[in-house]
């Protein structure tokens, strides 16, 4: 008896341990929502997310990092959290969906002085070499649509392609193509917005398959307090995100 209370104390510690086991939160360089200045990570989604594993009491490192990484990274190790990620039929089964955090506008841009860029249904799309983010679901979308895209790494090596004539087309949100300029050293003026990207869903917090059905509770009660709080209004305004 007194080997198997020993037993099932040493158990208990151990399901405790990997329960309490900090997370690893992973975004991308993605303003407004997710972006590094002067040495600290910043932004909507960043602040949300941040509210909620302190109200949460989680013990968590958060690191950005190019998308296709982050996206591994959650995809194939366990206490894992990734944002803003879009939710999408393909995804639904790979991770645990923990909540909306904002609404999702993206649209396809072309260079201003393109007159010979003309795209305004999914058929005008197919004339054209388009941009996307390795791993990101705009090239996913795209794929699925028949498309071969010009992978990049991040959206500012998309726009400096873009620039130089390498693509007709890149993928943008509403909210963030300014913060993409900025960090490409180049001048929104320069581009136009053309049609919306066809396939849209909202950016999402989740977690990767291995991490604790406890922590995802925890994490989903506590979004739910944050979403009916002022605090995400009050973020939306500083950051100029739509969240409803």
């Amino acid at each position: 008896m007194l080997r198997l209370l020993a037993g099932m104390a040493g158990l208990t510690l151990a399901f405790c341990a990997f329960a309490a086991a900090p997370l690893t939160v992973v975004t991308e360089e993605f303003p407004p929502y997710s972006y590094t200045r002067g040495g600290k990570l910043t932004g909507y989604s960043v602040d949300v997310v941040r509210a909620a594993l302190d109200g949460a009491g989680l013990v968590y490192s958060i690191s950005s990092y190019p998308w296709a990484r982050a996206y591994q990274m959650a995809h194939s190790r366990p206490n894992v959290l990734i944002f803003s990620m879009v939710r999408s039929p393909e995804r639904e089964q790979q991770f645990q969906w923990i909540a909306q955090i904002a609404k999702r506008s993206v649209y396809l841009y072309k260079l201003a002085r393109r007159r010979d860029v003309n795209v305004a249904t999914l058929e005008d799309m197919r004339r054209y070499r388009i941009a996307a983010n390795r791993g990101d679901i705009v090239e996913e979308q795209l794929h699925h649509l028949g498309f071969d895209a010009d992978l990049s790494n991040d959206d500012q090596t998309s726009l400096k392609k873009l620039m130089v004539g390498r693509v007709d087309l890149m993928v943008a949100s509403e909210a963030s193509i300014k913060g993409v300029c900025a960090a490409a050293g180049i001048s929104c003026t320069l581009l136009e917005r053309t049609m919306p990207m066809p396939g849209l869903t909202d950016y999402y917090v989740a977690a990767s398959l291995g991490t604790p059905a406890d922590t995802v509770r925890l994490l989903r009660a506590e979004f739910g307090k944050i979403k009916d709080s002022p605090l995400i209004d009050r973020l939306a305004d500083k950051y100029g995100i739509e969240v409803r």
